[in-house]
């Protein structure tokens, strides 16, 4: 058995929003987060009826899928 996830870090929907976001008025809100992890824009795990994230792959799904990177003005 592969120890590549040995090193991860799962907390609860609300906590993963909290951990990636902060507690700032910009954050999205739960009901949005929710949104974003039925639509699958985010990894996470089911175990029963909880649900669980690692937020920095959390964070990196969401670079991949929302960074605009800059474009260099000649």
């Amino acid at each position: 058995m592969s120890n590549q996830h040995a090193s991860t870090t799962l907390v609860g929907l609300e906590e993963g929003r909290k951990s990636v976001f902060g507690t700032s008025p910009e954050a999205p809100s739960k009901r949005t987060f929710a949104e974003w992890k039925a639509r699958g824009f985010f990894p996470f795990v089911k175990i029963g009826k909880r649900v669980f994230v690692d937020p920095s792959e959390v964070r990196r799904a969401l670079d991949r899928r929302f960074k605009i990177n800059a474009v260099a003005v000649r």
